[in-house]
């Protein structure tokens, strides 16, 4: 019976997916901890840079802590840290020293594994993070093919990109990911055929949403299609806009004459427990969705729509919804087709909710367009709108990008231009160099007044 292996979404996607990334704190996680090493996944998705600047933002927590009693807790479980491989915290760009130093901080707190998504699939940022990841000593790089609807992301395009990531020898794995819960079973045929034919062997994951209802569905017919590691959550974080639930992927496959390694005492207790803090914090447990068509357009990810409600919300606009996700699909194809993933899924938000705000579109253009208009991110998938891009290159700041290559300081220029010494750990500088120094002030004090 061939056995089928899961990656657990709850704690990174799952939770921001459906909790904003806003809803686990470092107590918690550690709680969950011994029932989640019993389980016997392939791999826990633990964090990314957006969960590392939230930890400090609205838990005013240490997220490098975090992260070392995340593994002490799961001392037999392989836990991954996800990036751009351009940013760390934030959305602006940060120089290899940065995201070499962050790799090495992660393998020296116990993450095993990197996922990385580069939107525009730009190998020479996927080699280039590939070497520093093994640098570092970190078992395990997994890319993503991000998955996307356009007139230029089509099966060539994926088959391509797909020989190219699985020509670098430091690539270990390829997961297609499906951040906007895009695919359907019957696109999935075509593109995972395409796809496993360019891979070199390499194994294929497959990680989707269940935003438009289809998610369970599509992990099945990429099971019969000869995937065997599918990305899962578990009860309250699972369905709704998050990853499909592994009880409903277990129960399914079993139809199918699969199996699975899987403790399922321990994944019950996992679920109990998770239970227990949506209820005690007052969050929504994740609820499968009806078939919503209009995903298809706009492409806004799970974890990002529920940030972008929220956000209008507390600007006052709720009732502006409907129009900004209209404007995100213009918005979307006057730059191009980004690939509805972050940053771009952020950069394309902002410019329509700007637009639609201002109620002249283009009025304000956020640094994001800017620098995405200048090439910092990477080939725009199609040719930019004229107009739009007449109106970003009168902006001051685009011409001062173009005429400059992006700067690559070393570490130590970096501490110095801070004004940071010696004496600052490794650790803190990074949070200090991504956030600033009064939100890890703020962090530091709420640690001092705890202890």
């Amino acid at each position: 019976m061939q056995e089928i292996e899961f990656v657990d979404t709850s704690l990174r996607d799952g939770n921001q997916s459906l909790w904003d990334a806003t809803g686990l704190k470092t107590d918690m996680l550690v709680s969950l901890g011994p029932a989640v090493d019993r389980v016997g996944y392939k791999a826990v998705d633990l964090i990314a840079s957006t969960h590392m600047g939230t930890a400090v933002r609205y838990h005013r927590e240490n997220p490098w802590e975090r992260i070392r009693r995340a593994t002490e807790a799961m001392p037999n479980t392989r836990l991954c840290f996800g990036t751009t491989g351009r940013r760390f915290i934030g959305f602006k760009r940060c120089p290899d020293a940065i995201l070499q130093l962050v790799y090495d901080r992660m393998a020296a707190n116990g993450i095993r594994r990197v996922w990385i998504i580069d939107a525009p699939h730009e190998m020479e940022v996927l080699y280039k993070n590939a070497r520093m990841v093994k640098a570092a000593g970190i078992e395990e790089y997994m890319v993503a093919l991000s998955y996307s609807i356009s007139p230029v992301h089509t099966d060539e395009y994926y088959g391509e990109k797909a020989q190219e990531i699985s020509s670098c020898p430091d690539v270990d794995t390829v997961y297609l990911k499906d951040q906007g819960g895009l695919l359907t079973p019957e696109r999935l045929r075509s593109l995972v055929r395409v796809v496993q034919a360019n891979l070199n062997g390499r194994p294929l994951e497959i990680h989707t949403h269940c935003s438009t209802g289809l998610g369970p569905l599509v992990y099945l017919e990429a099971i019969r299609l000869g995937i065997n590691t599918v990305h899962t959550g578990v009860p309250p974080l699972a369905n709704g806009t998050a990853q499909p639930s592994i009880f409903n992927v277990l129960k399914n496959i079993k139809h199918m004459g699969y199996g699975a390694k899987v403790n399922e005492e321990a994944l019950a207790e996992y679920s109990k427990k998770l239970m227990e803090i949506a209820e005690r914090e007052g969050r929504p447990a994740g609820a499968p969705l009806e078939y919503d068509l209009a995903y298809y357009e706009h492409q806004v990810p799970g974890g990002m729509m529920t940030t972008l409600k929220r956000q209008l919300v507390e600007a006052g606009k709720g009732d502006r919804l409907e129009k900004v996700m209209e404007e995100i699909i213009r918005v979307r194809k006057e730059l191009g087709y980004p690939i509805m993933v972050t940053p771009f899924s952020q950069f394309v938000a902002t410019q329509a909710t700007m637009n639609v705000i201002s109620g002249k579109r283009y009025k304000m253009v956020p640094d994001g367009v800017v620098e995405y208009v200048a090439g910092y991110f990477g080939k725009t998938p199609a040719p930019i709108d004229p107009n739009v891009l007449e109106r970003i290159h009168g902006i001051p700041k685009f011409r001062d990008l173009v005429e400059r290559e992006f700067p690559q300081p070393s570490i130590a220029e970096i501490r110095s231009n801070m004004g940071i010494g010696k004496n600052v750990f490794d650790e803190e500088f990074l949070l200090r160099y991504a956030l600033g120094d009064d939100e890890v002030d703020k962090m530091l004090s709420a640690s001092r007044d705890c202890s």
